[in-house]
């Protein structure tokens, strides 16, 4: 019989030049963008390695390393559909995803919904089973100072019953 597993994601990227962030696969913008080889979604990222690492496999870089140029500017929903296909593959669904996104800006509230359902509809889940929450490092350290943005991502995989 398969279990349940659990695997924990992060990401960090530091902030730059530019108007708008990738989050969850929604633009919002913002006084600065996220510097990264891809798209610099943090998000996604962080979420891509949680369900990677939930089936025991390789994370993120391994399959995407920022050494290929062809994953330059690349959008990070490429990354978590690569992470929801293998785990679909392996007899895995979602159980839920619980997420935390520390900056200080963007304020995350006003587009929490938003980033929810996207999220949900990348990974194959519907919204009840997705948790984005937005923190602050109350102006403590790089991501207080605003200099970088962190998203910490845990994810619950289920068997998925086979049909007979």
């Amino acid at each position: 019989m398969t279990s349940c597993r659990i695997g924990l994601g992060y990401d960090i990227h530091k902030t730059g030049p530019g108007d708008h962030v990738w989050l969850g696969g929604v633009r919002i913008e913002a006084p600065f963008s996220l510097m990264g080889h891809s798209d610099a979604d943090v998000l996604l990222h962080a979420v891509t390695d949680a369900i990677l690492g939930a089936l025991g496999d390789a994370d993120i870089g391994h399959y995407f390393p920022p050494s290929d140029e062809q994953n330059r500017n690349r959008k990070s929903s490429d990354f978590v559909r690569f992470a929801a296909e293998r785990m679909r593959s392996a007899g895995y669904g979602i159980g839920n995803v619980d997420c935390n996104i520390i900056c200080e800006l963007p304020r995350i509230s006003p587009v929490r919904d938003a980033i929810i359902e996207s999220l949900a509809r990348l990974i194959g889940a519907s919204v009840g089973q997705v948790s984005v929450k937005g923190r602050t490092n109350e102006k403590q350290d790089s991501v207080g100072e605003g200099r970088a943005v962190v998203c910490q991502a845990i994810v619950l995989l289920t068997p998925v019953q086979q049909s007979v």
